[in-house]
């Protein structure tokens, strides 16, 4: 029993290995992948029918006959669209969905709106409802999805599919056994897998962005919130309690005025929030009261300027969007200079809201935190913009859905 049981598990180790190759290589023949992969030509094609049986590979054409002449050989081809992956995010107000083929390639998205206090049912229904929608949009047969992952705000017990706690809905309360719930309202028996969409977001910056193969990297959510998604030699992490990445709530500045929403004052989050930014802007308004700033406004109210408009004035040398905009810079260069003493990653990419503050910023930024960071490491760390934008999240949900699978 021993002997079939290690023979079984050869077996699906060399099939995992040639499919790999084929999504690698694109298009190869037997001949090449037998180098490759360092196995019998038989034993390739019998992989080559088991996948071809699937639909995950197909026969692309033919190849050149050897110098001795004889049969062409066949060439074959990783299929991209021989299965598709969901990802879904829900965010403070909004569930953002796609289906995507196996090379991460979206079919269709669609995007639902959430309301501030929606209860947990009903996002449930929306969650099932769009994963119907998008089958149906595409008119993809539904035994061809291998799984749907989903990202939310919030501590996640990945294992167990649970949302601990989400601050956006906390009328949900907590423990809510998220994954249960829309397995029964999804009747396609497929994994499905729950956890804080910062580690989505890290996935896809990975696998998709600007930290692709990057080996140990931190991706920073900042804006109106403060969320990380941490990797380290190629793993996601999320520690014991499964709260590694919440260094939104890290005291930086404990004299701070302002309260986080998680009831503590000086928080990494609210120090580098959009919603403190303007306060500062707000209370230097007697300061300067010609401030471009309150010309962009309605009636000098500040509460609905998009932060767009003050990302123009700082560009545009508006002393009080500078003074603004730097100490935000200031708060976030100490964060960072603490994940980078905490996590030593290679790579931090920023995400949200100050990407749209341009290059300037991010110069500004990096330059403060070479300031504070110790010598040995401060020059050997990036920090760079995100550019998957708002996809980045569900990318890395349908993206990590497909890896899975093929591992």
């Amino acid at each position: 029993m021993a002997t079939l049981g290690k023979a079984k598990i050869l077996k699906q180790i060399n099939r995992k290995h040639i499919l790999n190759l084929l999504r690698e290589y694109d298009e190869i023949s037997i001949a090449e992948l037998s180098i490759k992969a360092n196995l019998s030509k038989p034993t390739i094609m019998k992989i080559m029918k088991h996948y071809i049986g699937k639909g995950f590979i197909v026969i692309s054409g033919k190849g050149s006959s050897t110098e001795e002449g004889g049969k062409k050989p066949n060439i074959f081809k990783f299929n991209a669209n021989g299965g598709y992956s969901i990802g879904m995010v829900i965010t403070a107000n909004k569930l953002r969905a796609v289906i995507t083929n196996l090379k991460t390639e979206i079919i269709d998205s669609i995007s639902v709106d959430l309301d501030f206090d929606e209860e947990v049912d009903s996002v449930i229904d929306k969650i099932a409802n769009s994963y119907t929608r998008l089958i149906d949009n595409s008119k993809i047969n539904s035994s061809k999805i291998i799984g749907l992952a989903i990202g939310i705000y919030g501590i996640t017990n990945f294992d167990e599919g649970i949302v601990v706690y989400s601050p956006h809905y906390p009328n949900w309360g907590k423990n809510i056994k998220m994954r249960d719930k829309i397995k029964k309202k999804i009747s396609d028996n497929i994994p499905i897998t729950l956890d804080n969409i910062s580690r989505f977001q890290v996935f896809a910056e990975k696998t998709l962005g600007a930290a692709k193969n990057v080996s140990n990297i931190v991706s920073l959510m900042a804006g109106y919130g403060l969320g990380s998604g941490i990797i380290i030699e190629n793993d996601i992490k999320r520690g014991f309690h499964k709260i590694m990445g919440e260094v939104g709530h890290m005291i930086i500045n404990p004299s701070e005025e302002m309260l986080c929403s998680c009831g503590s004052r000086g928080c990494f989050e609210i120090m580098v929030s959009i919603e403190r930014l303007k306060k500062i802007i707000s209370d230097k308004r007697n300061e300067y009261p010609d401030s471009a700033i309150f010309k962009m406004s309605d009636n000098g109210n500040l509460k609905n300027l998009a932060p767009e408009k003050i990302f123009e004035a700082y560009n545009g040398k508006d002393k009080l969007a500078v003074l603004a905009v730097d100490d935000i810079i200031n708060w976030l260069a100490i964060g960072l200079a603490n994940i980078i003493l905490i996590y030593d990653p290679q790579v931090i990419v920023l995400q949200g809201t100050y990407i749209r503050a341009g290059d300037n910023f991010l110069k500004q930024l990096r330059k403060k935190v070479e300031q504070i960071s110790l010598t040995s490491v401060k020059k050997d760390t990036k920090i760079i913009f995100s550019e998957l934008g708002e996809m980045s999240g569900v990318l890395g949900a349908a993206t990590y859905v497909i890896n899975r699978f093929f591992e």
